[in-house]
């Protein structure tokens, strides 16, 4: 390992009326025989100097944090701390934010925590937010007092679970699309999504947790972007997948509340970005909400009878991403909706007609149900997500048969069935052993930063060398996204095995 930030144990001789160096100065000098050339002293850190020093005789651990040109020194302490040595790892989603513990010393997580983001309250998806953030310039404090609020809530939590002062750690990695970065940093996020789609910045790089009004003492360091879309959560999980290193071609495909694909290999890449909606994580219908105990996470059909599962084994509040795509795939496996997602009340029971609302309805739970209009929305969501892989694919000259691998990162394919999410056509029917899903690639790419300082170069060099497609240049985007909008699609031929097991 070469970790990002290293403690460094001195015994260094106190200063005499022979020897009258400054007590700077006689640090930096230790520092450059061991090979730290060019180190910066914070002003901060020169203030901590005395009487820290002196009044441990400068049997002292001093702390660096490498920028990829220097080293910063974050702490020094009395004593030789060597053997406490831990950073944070984040995740910094626009639903959800997860933060890592990471032991420096042996590279293992020592905690992990997960909290919904405040934003959440100023919006659920993020042009929203955005929209609202141009009403008032106050909104935007807003904003970001609402994420550094979320951060600290989970750097408390990872101090009551470790046992390790969260706040006291030397670096924080994080890892964050292209807009929830401006949120942070107080900057204009609408440059993201207005023309001529430039961001304010690209590659924030390193910056002290005081400067983002947050209650941590060391520094922060952002993952940067490629572009307006294509995130440092991306760009974090390509440095994972490793695919910019391989001859064969791969698809990487990070779903949630937005899709961010990229596609290529050692020779290029390429990639596109578009919303595909709250409904992939679970945030559309009245009893929609996220993977949480009691939501319905899983969907057993067997002739006019359903059965569901619950996180937790909790009595049902209402139904996560993973269940709706289990609910859906099962609906068509079994007749209870068609082709066009369209409820067929003469299947089951459990279809009933809500004179309130107009519509017919599936109740999966004594009072919770998934109505004709949920079916409908989601099919939209699924039907951005599928066209996103097509367009990419033609834009890259590449046929979804060609691919080596395709990577699915994120909540929605970390916890849903893969089977369940061909079957209503979000991802191509390929052979199964092609998909890779992985939890959090966004989180282990800061994880992996933390722990190898030699691959910041490597970010940045990815994050300058991938061509962003703009799916909005597509003229027939919506035309294809119409044909995407049934179950699995209306070219069956895309769909072989699909088409087998509805024959059955």
């Amino acid at each position: 390992m070469q970790p990002i930030s290293v403690k460094e144990y001195l015994r260094l001789k106190m200063p005499s009326e022979d020897q009258p160096v400054s007590d700077h100065s006689r640090i930096r000098l230790a520092l450059e025989a061991l090979g730290y050339t060019q180190v910066v002293f914070p002003l901060h850190i020169i203030r901590q100097l005395y009487p820290v020093c002196r009044d441990g005789n400068f049997d002292i651990t001093v702390t660096l944090v490498h920028r990829e040109s220097d080293w910063v020194v974050t702490n020094i302490e009395a004593g030789d701390t060597r053997q406490h040595h831990y950073a944070l790892a984040v995740d910094y989603g626009s639903t959800t934010i997860v933060m890592q513990l990471v032991d420096l010393n042996s590279g293992a997580v020592a905690a992990e925590e997960t909290a919904v983001n405040a934003q959440a309250a100023y919006g659920t998806d993020i042009l929203t937010r955005i929209t609202w953030s141009l009403e008032d310039s106050s909104h935007v404090d807003a904003l970001q007092t609402a994420t550094v609020r979320t951060l600290e809530q989970l750097m408390d939590q990872l101090t009551e679970a470790a046992g390790i002062d969260a706040r006291s750690c030397p670096v924080m990695i994080l890892s964050g699309n292209t807009t929830m970065i401006h949120f942070l940093l107080k900057l204009n996020a609408w440059t993201v999504f207005a023309a001529p789609y430039a961001p304010v910045v690209s590659e924030p790089g390193f910056c002290w947790g005081k400067e983002l009004e947050l209650d941590f003492a060391g520094l922060v360091y952002i993952i940067p972007a490629a572009s307006n879309y294509i995130g440092g959560d991306i760009i974090s999980g390509l440095l994972v997948l490793d695919i910019h290193k391989r001859e064969q071609t791969s698809l990487f495909f990070d779903i949630g509340t937005n899709g961010e694909l990229v596609i290529g290999n050692r020779h290029w890449m390429m990639a596109g970005a578009g919303a595909a909606g709250p409904a992939l994580e679970g945030y559309i219908s009245r009893f929609g909400m996220r993977a949480a105990p009691g939501a319905v996470d899983k969907v057993m059909i067997q002739g006019s009878e359903l059965h569901c599962t619950t996180i937790g084994h909790k009595p049902p509040v209402g139904i996560c991403g993973s269940g709706i795509i289990d609910l859906i795939a099962q609906m068509r496996l079994s007749g209870w909706i068609n082709i066009a997602g369209e409820l067929n009340p003469n299947a089951s029971e459990h279809i009933r007609y809500m004179d309130d609302e107009q519509q017919y309805a599936v109740f999966y739970a004594d009072h919770l149900y998934f109505s004709q209009q949920d079916i409908m929305q989601y099919l939209d969501t699924k039907a951005a997500a599928y066209t996103m892989i097509e367009c990419l694919l033609e834009s890259a000259g590449t046929a979804a048969e060609d691919l080596d691998r395709c990577y699915l990162s994120g909540a929605f394919t970390a916890h849903s069935d893969l089977e369940a999410a061909i079957t209503i056509g979000i991802f191509p029917d390929l052979p199964r052993e092609k998909y890779i899903p992985i939890r959090n690639t966004s989180l282990d790419g800061a994880r992996t930063l933390l722990l190898d300082h030699s691959r910041l170069r490597e970010v940045r060099e990815l994050a300058e060398n991938i061509y962003c497609v703009q799916f909005a240049s597509f003229p027939d985007f919506l035309v294809r996204m119409q044909a995407a909008k049934f179950i699995p699609h209306t070219d069956m031929n895309r769909y072989p095995s699909i088409a087998e097991k509805l024959k059955k």
